[in-house]
C-alpha cells in the first residue's frame, strides 16, 4: 500500500498558487463584466440610435442613445452602497459571485431584446432598465474585485496588485471594440444592424460561466477574515459620519479618470465619424489599440506607483490628460489616421497613469470594516458626476456651441478638479499613496 506523503507543503509555492487565483478572479471577472458594460457603449455610437432611437435627426439619435448609456451609472451608487454594505458584512467572495452573475443576465437580455421597428417605445423602456440592472451590478463590482486583489497583496506591491482590477477596464473595452470590428469586417450594413449586432451580447453567457468557475474557488479576503465581529453601524453611515471629507476628495481625485476613459473610447467614436469623416472602423481599430496600450501602461505605472509614490504618477497622467485636451480635437479633425492613433494612445498613456494608483488610494482611505463600502461609493459617485454622462455632456456642449472647444474645455475643467483634490488630501493622501498603510499581508 502506498502511503500518502506527511511532508510540510511549501508555503511560498501555496502562496503563489493562492496569489494566482486571486488575481485571475479580479481580472478575468472585472473584465467580463465591464466587457458587458462597455458593448452597450460602443453600440450606443454605432448601432442603437437606428435600432432603438430612431429620428429624423441623426444627433437627437445619437444624444438619446448617449442618454441611456448614461443611465446605467445612476444606479452604480446605489449598487456601491448596498453591494458594498454586504461585502463588508458578509465578506468580499459572495459579492463577487453575485454582481458577475447579474450583470451577465442583463446582458444576455439585452442580446435578445426586439427592436423599435417591432415592440415600439417598450424597446427603449426595456434596454434603460436593463441597462440599469447592468449599471446596479457595475457598481458593486469594481470595488469588491480591487479589494480582493489589494488585501491579498503583499504591503510593497499593493498597487501593483490593484492594477490587475484597474487594467481589467481598458481590456474589457480593447475586447468590445474588437468583436464589434470583427463584426463590421464580416458582416454588410444590413446584417450588423438586423441581427449582428447582438452577437457581442449574447457571448456574454460562455463567459459569465467561466469567471462564476473561477471566483468561487477563491478564498475570502485575509483582512476581512480577521477583522472584529463585533456589532458596528451600518458600514454607509459610518462612511458618511467619520469619512466625509475623504469621500468628497476621494471623489473629486477619481472623476477625471473616468470621465476622459469614456471621452475617448466612447465619445470620440461617434465625433470622428460624424464630425471629421473617419470611418468607424478606423476609430474602432484606434479604440483597440489605444485601449491595448492603456492595459499595458496600466501595469508600468502601477510598478513605478509602489517605487515612486502614487501620488506622483497620477499627477503626471492628470497633467498630461490636461495638455492633451485641446490638441487631441485638433488632430483628429484633420482626419488623418496616423496621426489620430498616435494621439489616442498617448491619451491612453497619461489616463493609464492617473488610473493605476486609484485602487490603493481609495483601499488606504478607509478603515476594512467599511471599506467595500467607502471605495465603491466614492469610485461610482465620481462614474456618474464624470464619467457616465462624458459622452452625453459632449454631444450636447457640442450641439449647442457648434465647437469641438467647449468639449476640450470639459475635459481640462475636469483635470483640474482632480489635480486640487489630490492635493488636498494633504498629508493624510500623502500617507495613503507612498506608504504601505494596509496592513502587510503575507
Amino acid at each position: 500500500m502506498i502511503e500518502a506523503s506527511t511532508e510540510p507543503k511549501d508555503p511560498t509555492l501555496q502562496g503563489k498558487v493562492s496569489s494566482t487565483r486571486v488575481l485571475a478572479a479580479a481580472m478575468l471577472g472585472t473584465t467580463i463584466e465591464w466587457y458587458d458594460f462597455f458593448i452597450y457603449g460602443t453600440a450606443a455610437a454605432l448601432i442603437f440610435s437606428h435600432v432603438f432611437f430612431p429620428s429624423s435627426d441623426p444627433a437627437t439619435g445619437t444624444l438619446t442613445a448617449f442618454a441611456a448609456f448614461g443611465a446605467g451609472f445612476i444606479m452604480r451608487p446605489l449598487g456601491a452602497v448596498i453591494i458594498g454594505h454586504l461585502g463588508d458584512k458578509y465578506g468580499r467572495r459572495p459579492m463577487l459571485v453575485a454582481t458577475v452573475l447579474l450583470m451577465g443576465g442583463a446582458t444576455v437580455a439585452i442580446g435578445i431584446l426586439p427592436s423599435y421597428a417591432a415592440i415600439g417605445i417598450w424597446a427603449p423602456s426595456l434596454l434603460v432598465l436593463l441597462r440599469l440592472l447592468q449599471g446596479f451590478a457595475a457598481g458593486g463590482e469594481w470595488g469588491g474585485a480591487a479589494l480582493m486583489a489589494i488585501e491579498h497583496a503583499p504591503g510593497h506591491r499593493r498597487t501593483f496588485y490593484g492594477a490587475f482590477t484597474q487594467a481589467a477596464v481598458p481590456i474589457a473595452y480593447l475586447l468590445s471594440a474588437t468583436v464589434f470590428f470583427v463584426l463590421q469586417g464580416s458582416l454588410d450594413r444590413q446584417a450588423l444592424f438586423a441581427w449582428g449586432w447582438r452577437v457581442p451580447f449574447l457571448l456574454s453567457i460562455v463567459v459569465v460561466a467561466i469567471a462564476v468557475f473561477v471566483r468561487s474557488g477563491v478564498a475570502e479576503s485575509p483582512e476581512f477574515a480577521a477583522k472584529s465581529k463585533k456589532a458596528e453601524k451600518p458600514p454607509l453611515l459610518q462612511v458618511l459620519t467619520k469619512y466625509p471629507r475623504t469621500v468628497a476628495l476621494t471623489i473629486g481625485l477619481t472623476i477625471v479618470t473616468s470621465t476622459e476613459f469614456y471621452l475617448g473610447q466612447v465619445f470620440l467614436l461617434s465625433y470622428a465619424t460624424a464630425n471629421a469623416g473617419v470611418s468607424s472602423s478606423s476609430m474602432l481599430l484606434v479604440t483597440i489599440m489605444g485601449s491595448a496600450v492603456n492595459a499595458g501602461m496600466t501595469f508600468v505605472a502601477a510598478h513605478l506607483a509602489d517605487r515612486i509614490g502614487n501620488r506622483t504618477v497620477f499627477y503626471v497622467g492628470v497633467t498630461g490628460l490636461a495638455l492633451l485636451a485641446f490638441p487631441t480635437y485638433l488632430i483628429v479633425n484633420t482626419g488623418s489616421f496616423a496621426a489620430i492613433l498616435a494621439v489616442r494612445m498617448l491619451g491612453n498613456a497619461f489616463n493609464a497613469a492617473a488610473y493605476a494608483p486609484i485602487a490603493t488610494l481609495l483601499a488606504g482611505a478607509f478603515s476594512v470594516k467599511v471599506r467595500y463600502t467607502g471605495i465603491s461609493l466614492s469610485y461610482q459617485a465620481a462614474a456618474i458626476l464624470g464619467g457616465g454622462f462624458a459622452p452625453f455632456i459632449a454631444q450636447a456642449l457640442l450641439t449647442s456651441t457648434g465647437t469641438w472647444m467647449a468639449v476640450a474645455g470639459y475635459s481640462v475643467a475636469l483635470c483640474v478638479i482632480s489635480l486640487v483634490s489630490m492635493s488636498l488630501l494633504g498629508k493624510a493622501s500623502k500617507e495613503n499613496s507612498d506608504q504601505p498603510v494596509l496592513p502587510a499581508v503575507a
